[in-house]
């Protein structure tokens, strides 16, 4: 080869980080996303995937992956919002918010157009980490432009399937099933007929989804629902608690009372290995109408389980649960354990830094999206003028519906029969981290909560 032809190449190779960076500017202090796709496609599809680049401009580092794909996602937010969500697939496993998370090629990329904080999905990442739940969708804010034209912030997050640090069953055979009614469904499902409830099945793929297997999940749901309809059901054994792991069935279901969300018996997901007999419940995600936000029904002194909404089928299971002592005590328990250890606190921090973390990119945000202006119909029709005020509302549901669902579960213990534990306040020395677990070194420093008060030991 030539010396001059080297050089050539070798100034080209030097010079492909910087132009790369010259041509992508980081807009705000979150990462820019720059999408473009093959011969400057529309994305008009949430079933075919087109070809497109994805190049992420964070601080001084930029990446750039060829081959990617992207195609729309979500159901209403998907027909009716300019602004619309989608999901990408990468040629390789990427690493997009950090070790401690999944290395995958599938992500989503929310919109959260129907929060005007646009914080409410990220916010129940950190509820589900304080509750202990095994996976919660993670959250990495981004600006984002697609063909050129800005379109906003987004919410980098995960997608909700079977894979390493998200729901870890055997991808081969194990189930994630997800409960649908007639406009979420998709194939493949099944329709239970005890409380014909729907339930689409998300693992095992298609093409390892045999007949077989087909079998084994219906003949395990209509066990799980007979369980629950027959007249043994408070029986540990003999009734619905034979086929729930009970940990996770009560954490997935305070938490999903906790959140205020009008879908979150609307799409529940479950999961499970095939050869194990109990079902395992979560995550919690999908949250942008939650804590309040929605024009259908409030839920600031309401409970999920007695909206009595025609599509939230799974209510008449959970109306049944309460009827049972030991649930209504479960739940009781856990939502005051949650309480004392700092939750409200803990969700008030988190509001103030993800709010902290998303003040540049908002305003740019509602430079092209009205903050003032509805989205959707059935989105909460309470408009403001500034950022901070939608910040306040959301604060403002929290404090009042935790201190409701205390005594609405306390009411529905009662009706068992039981006489709930008087919850008192106490002095205690007791420090317990930002996840609501106990301290074992109280004197080193950080963050704490005390007696339900945020503390900062020097």
């Amino acid at each position: 080869m030539k010396p001059k032809l080297i050089l050539s190449i070798l100034l080209t190779i030097a010079w492909a980080g910087p132009v790369l960076a010259q041509q992508y500017q980081q807009l705000t202090d979150v990462p820019t996303v720059y999408i473009e796709t093959e011969n400057g496609q529309n994305i008009t599809s949430k079933e075919e995937y087109i070809i497109c680049t994805f190049t992420m401009v964070d601080g001084d580092n930029t990446l750039r992956l060829e081959n990617t794909q992207i195609r729309g996602r979500g159901n209403s937010s998907w027909w009716n919002s300019d602004k619309k969500p989608y999901r990408v697939k990468f040629d390789k496993k990427q690493t997009l918010l950090g070790e401690d998370f999944a290395k995958a090629k599938s992500w989503t990329l929310l919109a959260n157009h129907g929060d005007k904080t646009m914080i409410r999905n990220a916010l129940t990442y950190q509820l589900g980490r304080f509750i202990g739940m095994k996976f919660c969708p993670a959250a990495k804010f981004i600006d984002l432009y697609l063909n050129g034209k800005y379109r906003g912030t987004y919410q980098i997050s995960d997608q909700v399937q079977v894979h390493k640090k998200r729901v870890e069953v055997d991808e081969d055979n194990g189930w994630l099933l997800e409960v649908a009614n007639e406009n979420s469904r998709e194939e493949p499902y099944i329709t239970s007929t005890r409380y014909g409830i729907m339930y689409n099945i998300k693992n095992p793929d298609d093409e390892l989804l045999t007949m077989d297997k087909r079998i084994a999940i219906g003949q395990w749901l209509e066990a799980f629902e007979k369980a629950v309809a027959s007249n043994d059901y408070k029986d540990s054994e003999k009734g619905y608690r034979a086929y729930i792991d009970e940990t996770d069935f009560i954490n997935w279901y305070v938490g999903a009372e906790l959140t205020g969300n009008i879908d979150a018996l609307y799409s529940i997901y479950m999961y499970k290995e095939a050869d194990e007999q109990k079902m395992h419940f979560g995550p919690l995600w999908d949250l942008d109408l939650g804590y309040d936000n929605s024009s259908e029904k409030s839920l600031l002194r309401q409970m999920e389980a007695y909206l009595g909404l025609w599509n939230r089928p799974f209510e008449k299971i959970l109306q049944r649960l309460w009827l049972d002592p030991w649930f209504a005590k479960a739940c009781n328990d856990r939502l005051n354990a949650l309480v004392e250890a700092g939750l409200q606190q803990h969700l008030m921090a988190s509001i103030d830094s993800l709010r902290g973390a998303i003040w540049q990119t908002q305003a740019q945000n509602f430079k092209v999206w009205p903050i003032n202006q509805q989205v959707y119909d059935w989105e909460k029709h309470k408009y403001h003028n500034d950022y901070d005020s939608y910040i306040s509302d959301l604060k403002a549901f929290v404090n009042t519906h935790i201190p409701y669902l205390q005594e609405a579960f306390a009411q529905k213990l009662s009706a068992t029969g039981i006489t709930p534990a008087k919850t008192t306040e106490k002095n205690s020395s007791t420090l317990y981290d930002l996840q609501g677990r106990k301290v074992q070194q109280p004197n080193k420093k950080g963050i704490y909560i005390q007696n339900r008060q945020i503390i900062t030991k020097q």
